[in-house]
């Protein structure tokens, strides 16, 4: 086959949730697209992708990185849209490892690049306002997120089901704000169109499932959120291994609801396993522990385990303030007054 017949089959597998076989489809195609360079961009940008989706960070790194040399070099018409996907992949890479400056920086880049009202800024001013909630900024994700959204209802239709992307991060922001009632509408919406084009078995509708569980567990709603969160985290483990990271994660937000429901020797078990997972996927000093860190820190310190909870809120710290996230940052302020609680606390 051609490098554009396996690149077209590649990019199917991985629309229909399986990142593995669109991996391999990608790596036949980038040695059948010798002498082609678009080709061979499309084809390194697809093996980046899928290798970040399978938490294969080395290989995503390598693969992007040509990527973004070779696209710099292209001429034609596709040349300008490459130079964008190929910078804001390589962002997307240095956020997933927590890198979140470096990551504002590659994606404030792209946008500079794309066209104004296309759907390539709508794409990084989304990707862009995911890294600002992460570190705190929430006026600047509102605003581009809505822009996102604008443009893309404009060209795609309301209920285009790409759309989904920008209402799962509306919640997300509004959660994170603690606007939970405010999250759960832009949540639903997201599952409700993805699961519409995708099913119930896909990974990104999973993702979507995860996300309203965490606001549905935020407003009470316990028994819906626990389903919700024990279907997606099946779903993770089908498509992407038992060792994923969004298995890894998705354990901690279980737990986190278990806990809040009494359930304390669960939670604690699943906490310690995410834990364990999340560490083994992005390492000893990655943001995401941070949260986790400070759940189980909670449940320890209700346990009588003062010494340990100090330890892992300690620890919590010092990841977020090594990302340098907003000093208003929520989990930042709510490990700072957990600690502040246990240490005024007798022993």
């Amino acid at each position: 086959m051609t490098a554009t017949e396996l690149l077209t089959q590649a990019v199917a597998r991985h629309d229909e949730g399986a990142p593995s076989e669109a991996h391999a489809l990608a790596s036949e195609a980038l040695r059948a697209a010798a002498g082609d360079d678009v080709r061979t961009v499309e084809a390194l940008l697809l093996l980046g992708r899928t290798s970040l989706e399978l938490s294969a960070y080395d290989e995503a790194t390598d693969s992007l990185e040509q990527a973004v040399a070779r696209a710099e070099r292209l001429q034609g018409e596709t040349a300008a849209t490459l130079r964008v996907l190929a910078r804001s992949d390589r962002a997307a890479l240095a956020r997933a490892l927590g890198r979140y400056e470096e990551a504002e920086e590659q994606y404030r880049q792209a946008l500079a690049l794309t066209q104004p009202d296309s759907l390539d800024e709508a794409m990084v001013a989304n990707d862009l306002a995911v890294t600002l909630k992460f570190v705190g900024k929430y006026e600047e994700a509102e605003r581009l997120y809505f822009r996102a959204l604008a443009i893309m209802e404009r060209e795609l239709g309301r209920d285009h089901p790409d759309l989904a992307t920008l209402f799962h991060n509306l919640g997300g922001l509004a959660h994170a704000r603690g606007d939970f009632a405010g999250a759960e509408l832009p949540a639903r919406r997201s599952v409700e169109l993805r699961r519409r084009a995708l099913g119930d078995n896909h990974p990104a509708v999973a993702a979507d499932a995860a996300a309203l569980a965490a606001v549905l567990d935020a407003l009470g709603q316990d028994e819906e959120a626990e389903a919700l969160l024990r279907e997606a985290i099946a779903v993770f483990e089908q498509a992407l291994g038992p060792e994923h990271y969004e298995v890894a994660f998705n354990l901690g937000q279980l737990a986190a609801l278990l806990f809040r429901c009494g359930r304390l020797d669960e939670a604690e078990d699943l906490y310690r396993r995410g834990l364990a997972l999340l560490e083994n996927v992005v390492g000893s000093d990655h943001p995401d522990l941070a949260a986790p860190l400070n759940n189980l820190a909670v449940l320890l310190a209700e346990r009588g385990e003062r010494d340990e909870a100090i330890s892992r809120h300690r620890r919590a710290i010092a990841i977020l303030e090594a990302a340098s996230v907003e000093p208003d940052h929520p989990t930042l302020a709510a490990c700072r007054e957990n600690l502040a609680a246990l240490a005024a606390t007798p022993r």
